[in-house]
């Protein structure tokens, strides 16, 4: 538990400090301005990590975390919305169909004998 607000302290920090220039653009993006344009996209990753960091619990609020975590990147590095959202679309279809395909594939198996 310590070690999951420490990197989530980590993180936090880091957005606020480092990538402060990226996380005001991406506030910006969403509405925001002044204080409010820093501390929404920096908590957000924040949050996102927090949730990532239990290796012993993942589920569907971990690909969630990790696809706000990966817009929130996109969007500081293209500055684009709508170029932004048919990425992350293309991404969670197709990662979908690979999961269907690879459950397909493991039942085939099975009923194969293999």
């Amino acid at each position: 538990m310590l070690g999951r607000i420490a990197v989530t302290l980590v993180a936090y920090l880091l957005c606020i400090f480092y990538f402060q220039d990226s996380m005001v653009k991406v506030g910006e993006l969403f509405g925001l301005s002044g204080f409010w344009a820093l501390f929404i996209p920096s908590a957000l990753i924040g949050l996102s990590v927090y949730r990532i960091a239990n290796l012993d619990d993942w589920g569907i609020w971990d690909a969630a975390a990790f696809l706000t975590i990966g817009g929130i990147a996109m969007l500081a590095l293209t500055g684009n919305p709508e170029a932004t959202l048919f990425e992350l679309v293309k991404g969670v279809v197709s990662f979908s169909v690979a999961a269907i395909l690879g459950a397909l594939a493991l039942k085939g198996g099975r009923a194969n004998g293999r």
